[in-house]
């Protein structure tokens, strides 16, 4: 190995007069010879960590990355700098790439950067067999893990391709490595960064993890669910930002319909889409990178290899899928260190986008195994390995009877993944060609000969589901999204350093615009018992919308099929938003009260916490100041001060329905007369009773008309001083023999004794 100045490497060659914080520490480490995972956040300066060790490293530094405009642009600026420079893909004609192969071969290459296609080539394997390798990097290493956002099959021949590189030692069966391997991602979790190390054939690798707290950038949720509302927004934050910036939607129509609304304002506006030919998309990035544009609308195909300085802000539009994604995409901001703005416009109703995409990205064995019949129809068992097809994914997706070509895309995946088939043609493929030619790998084979493990392709989507789940808890639960963030990709280093109040989340930000004495008093502890007691009622049987429905007292016709309008607490928070009662759900089930079952259609059910508590009380009481502070501060503060209101008087929507109950009430009609002339359940009327007695629009002896005074005086005895649940006032009532005691007249009781007429 030569002899080396850091220092001096750093200025004379890169141009740079001082290394980013932890990048010496890494190189050190490449420099020795140690096999090394990097995990920095895009932005950072990953790429320098395994260009560097080169030059001390005698040999060709090999980089393998997934995408073509990845490569093209860490080449240009290799080459910029005076070294020597080339990428091998399928955009070259053959001459061209004969032309890097030989360059290669006669040691005139530094670097090379291929794309994962490329590693099942004899040829290409042959030339570098007469070249020292100095090392191999691995960029975008989250590729390689099935856990990963990310995930692609050719990534899979990576450790193939390390031990072809590989030579058995001396009469031993040991392989034998000169060059260390170096994987980069800017986004894995734990469980990624294990796979990634198992995938790679890595027994001891160094990881480095830090740089996941961007300072610089400013994290804002709103939620916004109406699409005027959320194109207003976006034009608003172009018009007070003088930068460019980037808006990511989750599909082509959203960037279709956004973009033609800011161009109707007069916005210079980019349009990226995956469905653009690869001149279109090089067209539009490269008018963003040269200030032709103010902002650039595209869908998540956009900006991989994007390292333009002045980007000022990131919005989402919809939902992101995962975290990982996520903070991959507004890392493309704050490439200068200056403060940017990352802001994610979503409401829950964006979930259903990204279910869809997990539902056609994760398909069933059934489906599965229909294309795989599709594909050798006409065939018999043992035929025919190496057919090529040459169709679009639409033709086959009609043709297999599927009638989904997204859904056709993810099952070519899979079946690759198993070398069941091959996209391309001899091994030959290009990231930008759509698929047209597939190549079968193998014969037909019976579907308990194939190899495909049906119970990890489950826990993949469980997995998706997982992710999106976290994806939601950072943007719609009430926390320090910092935090949430670096807690999620396990930086324990920047935790350590991060103030209880990051300062840079709107979360923080808005911490103190509720006071302690409001956490306390805005929702009393009944309206969360009545959400706890309707769950335990029903558990795992309906989802969180269902019993939302319930509790608002909606006209929904599955109510009514399913019989919950007879359920005692039908309606009993209508009073309340919808927002704040999708939020309540949300804060027991964070305070670990409730859960979700797993699924596509998670059903809500009580933990063990909720059935200790049941039995004792306190604990939920205990907690009330933690379950309001999240309710207040996920809501917008006009719908708590609309709901206050509303929870001390009836509201003026609900007055004349309330009117014509008491109308019929002093006619002389009985409970069920006027919910049979009304066509309203008993229960409703029974509500509107005890409404109409705590406005005062009833009187006391009216009321005492519709229940036993005998029934009362028992409900009084075993009243306290506490409160307490209906059902359980109910059971000790008629263990004392008192069998014809309602839940109305506890109701009525209680109702009385808070007005203090009892």
């Amino acid at each position: 190995m030569k002899w080396y100045n850091l220092q001096s490497i750093l200025q004379d060659i890169f141009w740079l007069d001082t290394f980013r914080e932890g990048q010496q520490e890494i190189i050190e480490h490449i420099i020795e010879g140690n096999d090394t995972l990097v995990f920095m956040p895009t932005g950072w300066g990953k790429s320098l960590t395994y260009q560097f060790p080169w030059v001390v490293r005698d040999g060709l530094c090999i980089v393998i990355s997934p995408l073509i405009s990845l490569m093209k642009d860490q080449v240009d600026k290799l080459q910029s700098l005076g070294l020597q420079a080339e990428l091998l893909n399928s955009t070259q004609n053959y001459h061209e790439q004969q032309q890097v192969l030989y360059d290669v071969e006669n040691k005139v290459l530094q670097f090379l950067y291929i794309a994962p296609e490329r590693l099942n080539s004899r040829e290409f394997l042959q030339v570098l067999r007469h070249r020292q390798i100095s090392l191999l990097a691995i960029d975008e290493a989250h590729c390689i893990s099935q856990w990963g956002h990310d995930f692609r099959p050719s990534y899979m021949k990576v450790k193939a391709f390390i031990e072809s590189l590989s030579w058995a030692r001396e009469n031993s069966w040991e392989w034998k490595r000169t060059f260390p391997i170096v994987a980069l991602t800017a986004t894995a979790t734990a469980k990624v960064r294990t796979d990634i190390k198992e995938r790679l054939g890595l027994t001891h690798p160094t990881s480095f993890i830090s740089g996941f707290d961007r300072k610089n950038i400013c994290i804002v949720v709103r939620e916004i669910s109406q699409k005027e509302e959320k194109q207003e927004k976006v034009f608003e934050i172009i018009q007070k930002t003088p930068w460019v910036g980037i808006v990511y939607c989750s599909s082509r129509k959203h960037v279709i319909e956004l973009s033609e609304y800011l161009i109707s304002k007069w916005i210079k506006t980019g349009v990226y889409k995956w469905d653009l030919s690869p001149d279109a998309r090089e067209r539009e990035q490269n008018a963003f990178m040269n200030d032709e544009y103010n902002v650039i609308v595209a869908t998540n195909a956009f900006g991989m290899g994007i390292d333009k300085k002045d980007i000022r802000f990131v919005i989402h539009y919809n939902l992101p899928g995962s975290i990982e994604s996520y903070y991959q995409e507004i890392g493309r901001a704050w490439r200068d260190g200056k403060m940017s703005y990352a802001v994610t416009l979503a409401s829950y109703g964006d979930t259903k986008i990204q279910e869809f995409f997990i539902q056609n990205t994760y398909p069933g064995k059934t489906e599965i195994l229909k294309f795989y019949e599709y594909l050798y129809k006409n065939m018999k068992l043992g035929e025919w390995m190496g057919v090529k097809l040459a169709k679009t994914q639409y033709v086959m997706a009609s043709e297999s009877g599927l009638w989904n070509d997204m859904k056709v895309w993810s099952i070519i995946k899979v079946l690759e993944k198993y070398d069941i088939l091959e996209r391309g043609m001899d091994g030959w493929w290009d990231d930008d060609f759509r698929g047209r030619w597939l190549t079968l790998r193998e014969w037909k084979k019976r579907e308990s000969d194939l190899k495909i493990d049906w119970n990890k392709q489950n826990y993949l989507e469980e997995e998706a589901y997982f992710k999106l789940t976290e994806m939601k808890k950072l943007l719609f639960y009430p926390q320090c999204r910092k935090r949430y963030i670096l807690e999620y990709f396990w930086d324990t280093e920047d935790l350590a350093k991060l103030p209880l109040n990051c300062w840079l989340c709107d979360f923080c930000l808005e911490a103190k615009k509720y006071s302690s004495e409001d956490m306390q008093s805005f929702l009393p502890l009944s309206s969360y018992e009545v959400i706890l007691e309707s769950v335990k009622k029903y558990n795992e049987k309906f989802g969180q919308t269902i019993f939302t429905k319930m509790l608002l007292w909606s006209g929904d016709q599955k109510l009514t099929d399913w019989s919950l309008i007879y359920y005692e607490h039908y309606g009993a928070l209508k009073t309340l938003e919808r927002e704040i009662i999708s939020a309540m759900f949300e804060a027991l089930i964070e305070y670990g009260f409730l859960e979700k079952t797993h699924g596509r259609y998670p059903m809500m059910m009580i933990t063990s916490k909720w059935q200790t508590s049941l039995r004792r009380e306190q604990y939920i009481k205990d907690e009330l100041w933690e379950l309001n502070w999240f309710v207040m501060h996920k809501i917008p503060k006009k719908k708590i001060n609309s709901s206050q209101k509303s929870s001390k008087k009836l509201s003026p929507n609900s007055s004349s329905t309330y009117n014509e109950t008491l109308d019929l009430l002093s006619s002389g009609k009985t409970l069920s007369e006027i919910a049979t002339l009304r066509k309203l359940t008993p229960q409703t009327i029974e509500s509107h009773v005890i409404k109409l007695y705590e406005s005062k629009k009833l009187p006391l002896a009216q009321v005492l008309e519709l229940t036993h005074f005998n029934n009362i005086k028992a409900i009084s005895q075993v009243l306290t001083e506490e409160e307490q649940w209906l059902k359980e006032i109910k059971e000790i009532i008629e263990s004392r023999g008192e069998l014809s005691v309602s839940y109305f007249d506890i109701k009525l009781t209680c109702a009385m004794r808070e007005m203090r007429d009892i």
